[in-house]
């Protein structure tokens, strides 16, 4: 599992439309919005790739002016069982 950070910059004026883009999007989670285009959120995906293409998909979104990632964290399904 694949758990990251990201900041979006997103255009103020497309900002609502952003919001429910991501909303919509499986494992995004959206923890602040700043109103003024700085959106904060956490992803999570079970894929190997999934880091690299959750960022094209951001950096693509209609309205994204950029997605940032400022951390990252793997686990393995063997590190997942041993904490659990």
């Amino acid at each position: 599992m694949d758990i990251c950070g990201v900041l979006i910059r997103a255009h103020p004026d497309h900002l609502s439309d952003v919001e429910e883009r991501l909303a919509a999007l499986p494992g995004v989670e959206i923890h602040l919005n700043e109103g003024d285009g700085r959106i904060i959120v956490t992803t999570e995906g079970e894929e190997t790739e999934y880091v690299g293409k959750m960022l094209l998909d951001l950096h693509g979104m209609p309205g994204v002016l950029s997605a940032s990632l400022v951390y990252h964290h793997h686990l393995d399904a063997q590190t997942a069982q041993l904490e659990n």
